[in-house]
Order: structure tokens, then sequence, then C-alpha cells
């Protein structure tokens, strides 16, 4: 097989980043990433704490606990997301997302479990496509325990999203990182062959081996859903460790 080559931006070779737009006749459209940011607390970040390997069963139950559907309501459409919750405190949460998620004129109602919860602010890193948004919840599930990118085939987990079917936590075998494959448009971005489609942005990724976070989708190669851009667990929480210093 010829290796695929891929040096293309949005709408380009690859298209990295991507939502649903479910008012404009099933066309698909990538979010315009506009830099603002605000103050990130310190403590914030998450840390590579050790994690026992949980079962299955026990796995899926958490993440449906942590993994979150974000509605991204503007005047004349909405778009679809996905997050996970990844800090808390006493009165308020922090929800993790692709930054191209973003819309000036939006608002994010987040979903945990069967309580609609409307963001009360965000931060944004444009250069990593990440962004969390604040939910005046707190004391919730969190996910922070990461790895680096396997570097050995593993056997993962995250939320899919596919117009049609709602969103659905499945399994996957990774034999490789696709490391012939570069996002011009999301240089932080490696390519894993798994699918994902618009809504899956945010998604995190586990690795089924220990439950621990490996990175997160923020969009897939231009017509092949099949290979994803992930944005590895180690890049998001050296920008998290930077924006507490």
């Amino acid at each position: 097989m010829r290796p695929l080559l891929c040096q293309g931006k949005v709408y380009g070779g690859c298209r990295a980043g991507h939502f649903i737009d479910v008012l404009r006749a099933g066309r698909w459209a990538t979010v315009i990433v506009v830099a603002l940011a605000l103050a990130w607390p310190v403590g914030a970040a998450p840390t590579p704490l050790p994690q026992a390997s949980p079962g299955i069963d026990q796995l899926r139950q958490f993440l449906q606990a942590v993994i979150v559907h974000i509605d991204i309501d503007m005047p004349e459409r909405r778009g679809v997301c996905t997050g996970w919750v990844g800090w808390t405190e006493s009165a308020r949460s922090a929800v993790y997302t692709a930054a191209h998620c973003f819309q000036p004129d939006a608002r994010y109602r987040v979903t945990i479990g069967t309580e609609n919860i409307l963001s009360a602010g965000f931060t944004k890193w444009d250069a990593l496509d990440l962004m969390a948004l604040w939910i005046p919840r707190g004391q919730l599930p969190v996910l922070r325990a990461w790895k680096h990118m396997p570097d050995t085939p593993f056997r993962a987990m995250y939320m899919l999203t596919e117009r049609g079917n709602g969103s659905r936590l499945i399994e996957v075998d990774i034999p490789r990182v696709y490391s012939e494959i570069r996002f011009e448009n999301r240089p932080a971005a490696v390519a894993l062959p798994l699918y994902s489609y618009p809504g899956t942005s945010g998604s995190p990724i586990i690795d089924l081996a220990d439950g621990r976070l490996i990175g997160m989708v923020v969009g897939y190669l231009d017509d092949r859903p099949d290979i994803a851009a992930v944005v590895p667990a180690q890049s998001i929480y050296d920008a998290l460790i930077a924006a507490t210093r």
C-alpha cells in the first residue's frame, strides 16, 4: 500500500476540524477559529496519576459519566461537538473539547446525563485546537489520568457521533500511528486509523489497557473518515501546565 502523504488544509487534502450543521440541508462545515482566551486557574491541569486497570464494563460506565454532548446554538443554525469533564472543584467544572467548535455568536449547552447546562465561559488554545468550556456545576466525575501515545498496537475506546445514528462508545484496534500523514493546519495532531464523523470532534480517546487518556479527536483526513486527526494527551497536558505558570 502506498503511504498516505497529506499536506492539505481544512477543505484541502486534509480536513481537520468538524461539527454538525443540522439546519443547512445536510451540509457539513468547519468552524472558523477565533483567538480569545480567559485566565486558567492554578492547579487546573491534569496530572499522570497512577490508576488501576478497569474492566471494560466499568470503563464504559465511567466514560458515559465524563464524556459529554455539546450543543452549539447559533442564531440561524446549530452545531454539535463532543467533550469530557477534565477538571472540577466545588462550584464549577471544565469541559474540554475542540477549539474549532467555537462560534463567536453561539451559546454552548453541555449535556451531562439528563441535565443540560449552559456554559458560563471558555478558554481556547487555538494552535492546539483545544477549548475548555466552564460550567457552573462542581464535584463531577473527571477524566484526568493520561499517558503518552503508545508506540505499539493497542485497543482504544472513544465516543463516535454519526448523523442518523447518534453517539455511541465504540472499541477499535489501533495497529500504529500513521506518522507519514501530516496535517498542515493541525501540526500538533497525529493520524490514527479510527472513524471520525462531524460531531465527533472533542471526543477523548482512551487506551483500554489501563483506562488512560491518549488523545482527543479534532478531525479526519479529507474523504477518509476512517483516518482521524488526534491531538495527543501529552500536548494537551503541556498546554494546560503552561497556562498555570
